[in-house]
């Protein structure tokens, strides 16, 4: 999950292996490391709209780093035309029960049970009613490491692609922000064709994970790619990811992601690895 989008650098992961959601103490580097706790945790929610007068907005989600997403229904928005959803990220601050988006936007809402009564006032100072289900989404296992993966909308400092291909292996660094267009010229010099999925001055803007499954990778100049993620196995930082929209998938990968965590400064280490056209490739993503 994690990377997929990493890998987007590649690719995309398949979900596969069992389920154990165990948070023991030791185990692998990074698993007893304490990262700055999330901003937001306890206002951190998933708001499907259920009334079609939100100009579009399907679905508001409050990520416990302070990052949100919102969800437009791609036939109402202004730049898609073909019933995709688009996307749009940025932060907020919660107090006294409003959250405040960066895009000028607040809202509140007051539930009974899942159903909620919401109010959502435009930048320009419009306030409209509309109604609203609470969604408790994919939940994971709660504990250190997971919020340590969620404390933050993470940025990449760099990449570290190794490839072995017949017993030879050949490695590459790139520092970000991180061009795709780049890391697959680097595959194609060494290794062979791979689809054509990054397109010159892709990069990844940031990674976003939440304690309700979501995993998304956002683009400076394309559309993000949005999964689901769990814990594999949590004591070893182990994960496994897949993407809610097959069609929109970049299916070129499959394997194996895993997360340490380290401090000064706060840094997560993501890896990939797996096999792409008969050749053992790994990334490791540094995280800020």
């Amino acid at each position: 999950m994690m990377m997929a989008i990493a890998a987007t650098v590649l690719f995309t992961a398949t979900a596969c292996g069992g389920d154990d959601d165990k948070d023991t103490p030791g185990g692998d580097k990074g698993t007893d490391v304490q990262l700055n706790g999330p901003t937001y945790k306890d206002a951190a929610s998933i708001l499907n709209i259920t009334n079609n007068n939100a100009d579009g907005i399907k679905q508001f989600r409050m990520m416990e780093s302070g990052a949100y997403m919102i969800t437009r229904d791609g036939n109402a928005a202004t730049t898609r035309a073909d019933g995709v959803p688009v996307y749009e990220f940025g932060k907020y601050t919660y107090s006294s029960g409003q959250y405040k988006f960066d895009n000028g936007m607040t809202i509140s809402y007051e539930s009974s049970g899942q159903n909620c009564d919401v109010s959502i006032t435009w930048k320009n100072g419009t306030t409209i009613k509309t109604t609203g289900t609470l969604d408790p989404g994919l939940p994971v296992t709660a504990g250190l490491q997971t919020d340590n993966l969620c404390s933050r909308a993470w940025t990449i400092e760099k990449v570290i692609a190794k490839g072995t291909f017949e017993g030879v292996t050949l490695g590459k660094e790139f520092k970000g922000p991180i061009d795709l267009a780049k890391v697959k010229a680097w595959y194609e010099e060494n290794y062979g064709t791979l689809k054509d999925q990054f397109d010159a001055n892709t990069i990844i803007e940031g990674i976003y994970f939440d304690s309700k499954g979501l995993f998304a990778i956002n683009y400076q100049n394309r559309n993000d790619d949005i999964g689901v993620w769990r814990w594999q196995q949590m004591n070893t930082g182990k994960l496994v990811y897949t993407w809610n929209d097959k069609m929109r998938a970049i299916s070129l990968f499959t394997g194996n992601a895993s997360v340490t965590f380290e401090k000064n400064p706060d840094t997560l280490k993501l890896t990939l690895s797996g096999n792409v056209n008969g050749t053992d490739l790994e990334f490791l993503f540094i995280l800020h």
